[in-house]
């Protein structure tokens, strides 16, 4: 079950095919392993970012990383991000707001949110060099995807539906977020001092969104823990550039 549970994260996380083959979500869609898939991810554009830094500007290969993070994760977070903004930041009841994050068009809060994230992101990655570019985005891919299972297993599912039935899974909650602690642990060991230092920041990030979500949703859904993700992410970042 473990590797049929890792492969759903990694499916569903990025864009890579290797879902299981029957098709199945895994266990609980491998939210144990969302920390673990956000540190590889992260891995991944920061040797994109450090390799790139060597090549051309600092500025360029900042921007060329985190388009690569858009791509290998199929942008499932900015999206979350967008409708998270357009629907918790807009006018309604819940169910109105519901409908308005069902709504596949932008608003202008939603590209507000993605512009605005999206700057942030290059603007502090370039300003980091390649070794602490690189730690920041693997301590940030590993903390953001733990505010994400931290969400998850705190925070109610609103909706009847979705991918979020799956995740939202009561069973070994607290055995998930301890493996997914574990694991960002882990990851950042490879600047620990920095990554202490994002942490705090990060938890209020996600308590921050959850907090909004739950009063203006009455709980979170698979758009919420987007937000949190890209939100977490740049919070890290963030943290990482100050000198």
């Amino acid at each position: 079950m473990t590797i049929r549970s890792l492969r759903a994260a990694m499916s569903f996380l990025t864009v890579l095919p290797v879902a299981n083959a029957d098709g199945s979500s895994g266990e609980r869609l491998g939210r144990a392993y969302f920390p673990a898939i956000g540190a590889l991810i992260g891995l991944a554009a920061g040797a994109t970012f450090a390799v790139l830094s060597a090549l051309t500007s600092p500025l360029l290969a900042a921007a060329f990383a985190v388009a690569f993070l858009c791509v290998l994760t199929g942008a499932i977070h900015l999206d979350g991000l967008a409708d998270t903004a357009d629907g918790l930041l807009g006018g309604g009841d819940p169910s109105r707001r519901l409908e308005v994050m069902r709504d596949p068009r932008l608003g202008t809060f939603g590209v507000t949110a993605i512009v605005a994230v999206l700057l942030l992101d290059v603007a502090a990655l370039s300003s980091m060099s390649p070794a602490r570019g690189l730690a920041a985005l693997v301590v940030g891919g590993a903390l953001s995807r733990l505010a994400t299972l931290s969400v998850i297993a705190f925070v109610p599912y609103v909706r009847t539906s979705g991918l979020g039935v799956a995740a939202w899974d009561a069973r070994h909650r607290g055995l998930d977020l301890v493996l997914g602690s574990a694991t960002a642990l882990v990851a950042g060991a490879i600047d620990w001092r920095r990554a202490l230092l994002a942490l705090p920041f990060v938890g209020l990030t996600a308590i921050a969104v959850a907090g909004l979500a739950r009063r203006r949703l009455g709980g979170a859904t698979g758009d919420v823990c987007g937000a949190t993700a890209e939100l977490c992410q740049l919070a890290v970042l963030l943290v990482f550039a100050v000198r």
